[in-house]
């Protein structure tokens, strides 16, 4: 029997990775190039964020900060993510900043052993 380079899965993921940053490349690029229907780009892009997400740690978590930061980008996936298939809405709610958010308020609130 002959491994594959990539083990268990890898070639795969591997696959929906590359898809992934290729559907959002092009959804980037067709969001800001004048073309008749405006936001065309904006499919491609939340599918490729989704395959993203789905596939890998980092990305997700990168998208969880980029949504923390850009409050109305985490308005825009959430505002399209109900015209998706449930799927890819799930996937995109995975990437939701409230864990972020909820960090931040631990990490600042005062636990009472402060000084008196």
């Amino acid at each position: 029997m002959v491994r594959l380079p990539f083990g268990d899965g890898g070639l795969r993921r591997f696959l929906l990775l590359s898809l992934g940053w290729i559907l959002a490349v092009c959804g980037a690029v067709l969001c800001v190039t004048p073309v008749p229907v405006p936001l065309i780009g904006l499919l491609p892009l939340t599918a490729g964020l989704a395959l993203l997400i789905e596939n890998s740690r980092m990305m997700r978590r990168a998208i969880q900060r980029a949504r923390h930061r850009a409050r109305w980008f985490s308005y825009m996936l959430e505002h399209f993510a109900h015209r998706l298939p449930k799927t890819v809405a799930r996937t995109l709610h995975r990437s939701h900043p409230a864990s972020i958010a909820r960090k931040e308020r631990i990490a600042t609130r005062d636990d009472g052993h402060g000084e008196d």
